[in-house]
């Protein structure tokens, strides 16, 4: 193994236990009731308005995220790219809770 495998298996390791723990947690979460009040850390017994709401108090901690990737990497092809995946995620994110916020008031 060579040492451009050895660092995108170390790149690897954190991506996929991340997401084997998100999916987890959304199939232990995804038929118990959700919280609309008070201090939940877990973001997967909250109720859509209490994710929506989270989306957009988690924009500051983004920007910031953003200035350190531009600091570490500079101006190059790979920071636009990381900037405009991230701001399309977040996007993506605001506007599906909002949505389904919407639609469990209407139910």
């Amino acid at each position: 193994m060579n040492f451009q495998n050895l660092n995108l298996f170390i790149l690897a390791i954190p991506i996929v236990t991340s997401f084997i723990i998100s999916i987890g947690l959304y199939l232990y979460y995804r038929k118990k009731p959700k919280v609309d009040k008070g201090f939940k850390f877990n973001y997967y017994a909250l109720s859509y308005r209490r994710k929506f709401w989270r989306t957009v108090y988690s924009i500051p901690i983004c920007i910031l995220s953003i200035g350190v990737i531009y600091l570490m990497l500079g101006f190059s092809r790979l920071f636009i790219f990381i900037t405009f995946f991230i701001t399309i995620l977040f996007a993506i994110q605001a506007t599906y809770n909002y949505v389904m916020w919407k639609r469990e008031l209407k139910h």
